[in-house]
Order: C-alpha cells, then structure tokens, then sequence
C-alpha cells in the first residue's frame, strides 16, 4: 500500500515494542516513548 518507503529496518520498528513489552511492574507508565527514548508532551 505505501510501496515500502519508510526509513526504518525491520529490527529498528520492533525493538521499541519489545523493549516495551518487557518491561516489568516497576517500569515506568504514563509516558511517550520512540525508538530513541522518551518524548516530551
């Protein structure tokens, strides 16, 4: 559909939600992250 033009590897587009995903209880919650930390609102 967008023929393939992102930036970003496979590995670049995951890490971020795996880093998240295991992230435990004690992490940090109510926040806006990318793949290069977190993001200020």
């Amino acid at each position: 559909m967008n023929r393939h033009p992102g930036r970003l590897t496979v590995t670049e587009g995951t890490d971020p939600i795996v880093e998240l995903a295991m992230i435990d209880a004690g992490g940090p919650a109510g926040i806006f992250l990318d793949r290069l930390g977190p993001l200020g609102w």
